[in-house]
């Protein structure tokens, strides 16, 4: 019994970080599509009454779990005329984003793989995620500090054209 102790202590150790539940500003019953952490505050756009067709209502977050800074829509609303996704191809990768304009205000929630390496060398891509802001014609990119994660439920938004955005 002894030597099965420390066994069963590894066991329950893993089970309990397993179950810890990620970053997110997301509540119960509710999913994350997008989340990541930049400069210690967190960035979720959660998801409630989602099917394989279907995002559920929607709502960007942004803040700590202490104090929401920003929340859009104010309730959880249908994606339809509110959040769209869009993505293109790169050599080596690619860019998935979900978009949404609030007042004079667009957001784009990004995932990004770009290649770096050249010639016969190999790809070694570099993974990126965060959140571009565009006021008028200014444009600001937030990176996640490598956490950030896009769901592929979050196909199921409507789609629109990807917008190369000006830096």
């Amino acid at each position: 019994m002894k030597k099965l102790l420390p066994v069963l202590a590894l066991l329950a150790c893993h089970a309990v970080l397993a179950a810890a539940p990620e970053k997110s500003l997301c509540g119960a019953g509710e999913t994350p599509l997008f989340q990541c952490t930049i400069k210690g505050k967190q960035v979720s756009l959660c998801s409630s009454g989602a099917s394989k067709d279907d995002a559920g209502k929607l709502q960007y977050r942004f803040g700590t779990a202490q104090k929401i800074e920003l929340s859009y829509p104010d309730t959880p609303q249908p994606a339809s005329g509110k959040f769209f996704r869009s993505e293109t191809a790169y050599s080596g990768g690619g860019e998935e984003r979900i978009h949404f304009k609030n007042g004079d205000y667009d957001y784009f929630l990004f995932e990004r793989t770009v290649r770096t390496g050249f010639g016969s060398g190999p790809n070694n891509p570099e993974f990126s995620a965060g959140v571009i802001t565009r006021h008028g014609k200014s444009v600001t990119t937030r990176l996640c500090s490598k956490d950030g994660a896009m769901q592929p439920a979050s196909r199921t938004l409507p789609e629109e054209q990807f917008d190369y955005l000006d830096n």
